[in-house]
C-alpha cells in the first residue's frame, strides 16, 4: 500500500468517525458511515496520481477529509423559514456570470487530472524541451482529441447535471410556502425566496462557493510537482563538469577494430515498456530469457527520461539537456546537438546503410533533425509512407498509425535494405504502449478479452507483436549476421497504477539483446541509456580498446558504469549540471 493510500484511508477513516460523533441523531450517524466514504472516495482518491512526492498529497487527502465532513455536517443540518420575497438587481446577468463560473472551475476539476494523467508535468526537462523544440506536428491532434474526450466532453455532462440540479431544486423552493435554511454553528445558507430567480441566484452562489473549495483541495497537488523539479539547475552558469572531464571519451577518439563480417542491426524501441510489466508481457519475457540481457534493466536517469532523451542517451552516450530561454534555445540552436558524435555518425563511417521508423510524424519534438543530422539516417515516418502511397493520406490512428502497421513495414524496409549489398541499421520506436492508456489493436484485442484495463491489453498486445515480428526476422536468410536490440525507451511512473505497479516499485526498462557478437553469463548490472552506446557496439563485434563511448561504458565489460560510480542521486545531479562541455554538444562549438 502506498503512502497516499494509507493517509487517505486514515483521513477518510477521521472524517467519518468526526462526523458520527458531531451528529444528534443515529439515522444521521448511520447515514454518516455510508455517505462519506462514498463522496470522500469519489471527490479525492484519484489524487493519488503516482508521480507527485512529499507531504501534499497527503495533505490534500486530509483536507479533502475535512471538507467531505464539513459539507455532511452542513446539508444534514436544515429547517423551513418562513418565504421572504426578496429580489436582487440584475438578476438575470448575475445568473448567467456564475453559471459561466461554475462551468470554468468543473473544467479545472476534469483538467488537472488529465494533465497529471496526459503529460509528466513532474519532468519539466521534457516538458519545457517538447513546448520549446520548435514545430511538435502530429501531437496536437492527439491533444486535442484527448481534451475533447477527456476533458469537455466530462465536463460539460457534469455541468449540465448541476445546472439541472438547481433549476429543479430552485423550482421546487418556488413552489413551498417555506423556504430551507443549511446551517452548521454560526455558518448559515438561507434559499428562502418565493422567488425563482432568486432562489436559484442563491443555490448558484452556494454551488459556486463549494466548488472553488473543491478546486483549491485539487490544487493542493500542483505544489508537490513544483517542489520536486530541479528548478535549480536549469539557469546555472557552465561550469566545468568533473563528469565529463574525467568520464567522457569522445566518438571521434574511439579507436574500432572493424569485425571481419560486419554484423547488422536492429534497434526496437519500445514505447515506455519496462521489466515491471512483465507479468503481461509473457513473450518479451521469454525473448528476454532467452536472449543476452542486463538484470534487472536500465534505469531513466536525468535526462534520459523521456523519448526523444532516451533515444540520445542510448545512442550518443549522453543526456538531453537544454538551455534555459526561449531566445537561446530556438534562437541559437540550428541543428540538433550538433557538436555530439552517437552510434549513427560511427556506423556511416564504416559504410552501414542506416533507416529510422516511426508511425507518427518525425518533426515531434525535432526527431527528424536528430537523424539527419547524425549519421544522415534516413527518417521514413507517417508523412514518408503516404508520399510513398503505403498509408491513405486521411489515415489517423492514435498518434499516427498503429504498431502493427510499423511491424509490416518494417518487414519490407529489411528486405529492401538486404539486397543493397552493405551492413544495414533499422531503428524503429513503436507508440501503441503510450501513456495515458495505450491503444489497444483491433486485431489482437479480441485474443485479450479478459483482461480488464486498456493499458494491460495494450501491454500484452504489443507483447505478442514484438514475438511475431522476431520470429519473422529469424526466418531470414540475413538473419545470422544480425543483432536485434529491444529496449524500453524509457520508464513511466504514471503508468505504474494502471498496470497494477506498487508506486514504491524501482522502474527498470526494458533491455535485451537478440544474436549478439558477445555473450556473457548474465548478471546483475546497475546501468542506464547512456551505456548502450558501446554495449550496441560491442554486440555488433566492434572492439573497443577502452570498451567505452561518451559517458558509457559497455555492459559486456568489467568496468563501472556512471550509474555504480556515483549512484542515482549523485548522477542525476551532475547530469542536471549546466556544463562547459555540454554546450558544446548544444551549440556545435570545437570540442
Amino acid at each position: 500500500m502506498s503512502s497516499y493510500t494509507a493517509h487517505f484511508f486514515v483521513a477518510m477513516l477521521l472524517a467519518t468517525l468526526a462526523a458520527s460523533f458531531l451528529s444528534h441523531s443515529w439515522r444521521q450517524r448511520v447515514v454518516a458511515f455510508v455517505a462519506i466514504p462514498f463522496v470522500f472516495y469519489t471527490l479525492f482518491y484519484d489524487f493519488n496520481y503516482g508521480i507527485v512526492e512529499g507531504v501534499f498529497p497527503i495533505v490534500s487527502s486530509y483536507m479533502g477529509a475535512a471538507y467531505v465532513c464539513f459539507l455532511f455536517l452542513f446539508f444534514s443540518k436544515y429547517r423551513f423559514v418562513a418565504v421572504l420575497p426578496i429580489a436582487e438587481s440584475k438578476e438575470i446577468f448575475k445568473i448567467s456570470l456564475l453559471l459561466a463560473m461554475q462551468y470554468i472551475c468543473v473544467l479545472y476539476a476534469s483538467a488537472v487530472p488529465w494533465a497529471f494523467d496526459t503529460f509528466p508535468l513532474s519532468n519539466i526537462e521534457a516538458v519545457l524541451f517538447t513546448l520549446f523544440a520548435g514545430t511538435n506536428e502530429g501531437s496536437e491532434e492527439f491533444v486535442i482529441s484527448s481534451i475533447l474526450g477527456k476533458v469537455v466532453v466530462p465536463s460539460i455532462k457534469i455541468f449540465v447535471v448541476l445546472v439541472i440540479v438547481q433549476v429543479s431544486f430552485a423550482f421546487a423552493l418556488h413552489r413551498m410556502d417555506k423556504g430551507v435554511e443549511f446551517y452548521f454553528k454560526k455558518i448559515r445558507c438561507s434559499l428562502n425566496s418565493g422567488r425563482f430567480k432568486t432562489s436559484l441566484l442563491q443555490l448558484q452562489k452556494s454551488l459556486f462557493v463549494l466548488l472553488m473549495f473543491y478546486c483549491f483541495a485539487l490544487s493542493l497537488t500542483i505544489p508537490g510537482i513544483v517542489l520536486s523539479t530541479p528548478f535549480q539547475a536549469l539557469f546555472q552558469v557552465p561550469v566545468d563538469s568533473e563528469l565529463y572531464r574525467n568520464h567522457f571519451v569522445h566518438p571521434d577518439s574511439l579507436e574500432l577494430e572493424f569485425p571481419e563480417r560486419p554484423k547488422n542491426l536492429i534497434v526496437i524501441l519500445m514505447e515506455s515498456m519496462e521489466t515491471n510489466f512483465e507479468i503481461y508481457t509473457p513473450e518479451i519475457l521469454e525473448l528476454k530469457n532467452n536472449s543476452m540481457n542486463f538484470s534487472p534493466g536500465g534505469v531513466s536517469v536525468a535526462g534520459t527520461s523521456w523519448t526523444i532523451a532516451g533515444i540520445t542517451g542510448k545512442l550518443c552516450g549522453i543526456p538531453l539537456n537544454m538551455p534555459m530561454g526561449i531566445g537561446e534555445y530556438l534562437g541559437k540552436l540550428p541543428t540538433y546537438l550538433p557538436g555530439a558524435k552517437c552510434l549513427m555518425n560511427v556506423l556511416e563511417k564504416k559504410g552501414y546503410n542506416q533507416v529510422y521508423m516511426q508511425g507518427s510524424s518525425g518533426d515531434f519534438t525535432q526527431k527528424r533533425m536528430f537523424w539527419t543530422e547524425h549519421g544522415n539516417v534516413s527518417v521514413h515516418d507517417i508523412e514518408y509512407y503516404k508520399r510513398v502511397g503505403k498509408i491513405p493520406n486521411d489515415y489517423k490512428v492514435f498518434w499516427g498509425f498503429e504498431d502493427r502497421k510499423l511491424y509490416n513495414l518494417a518487414k519490407e524496409e529489411l528486405n529492401s535494405l538486404s539486397k543493397k549489398g552493405a551492413p544495414f541499421v533499422l531503428y524503429m520506436l513503436t507508440v501503441d504502449t503510450h501513456q495515458p492508456e495505450g491503444f489497444v489493436d483491433s486485431q489482437c484485442a479480441k485474443d485479450f478479452v479478459d483482461i480488464e484495463g486498456k493499458f494491460p491489453k495494450a501491454l500484452h498486445c504489443a507483447s505478442k507483436q514484438l514475438d511475431d515480428f522476431v520470429t519473422w526476422v529469424k526466418l531470414q536468410p540475413w538473419y545470422t549476421n544480425t543483432v536485434i536490440s529491444v529496449m524500453g525507451d524509457h520508464t513511466m511512473a504514471m503508468l505504474s497504477p494502471k498496470a497494477n505497479v506498487p508506486l514504491s516499485d524501482s522502474l527498470y526498462w526494458t533491455n535485451f539483446i537478440i544474436n549478439s557478437a558477445v555473450t556473457i553469463p548474465v548478471r546483475e548490472r546497475q546501468y542506464s541509456s547512456l551505456d548502450m552506446f558501446p554495449t550496441l557496439l560491442e554486440a555488433m563485434g566492434f572492439k573497443l580498446e577502452n570498451r567505452s563511448a561518451g559517458l558509457g561504458r559497455s555492459l559486456y565489460s568489467d568496468s563501472l558504469t556512471m550509474l555504480e560510480l556515483y549512484g542515482r542521486q549523485v548522477l542525476d545531479s551532475l547530469l542536471r549540471e549546466r556544463s562547459i562541455q555540454y554546450d558544446d554538444f548544444l551549440f556545435g562549438k570545437k570540442n
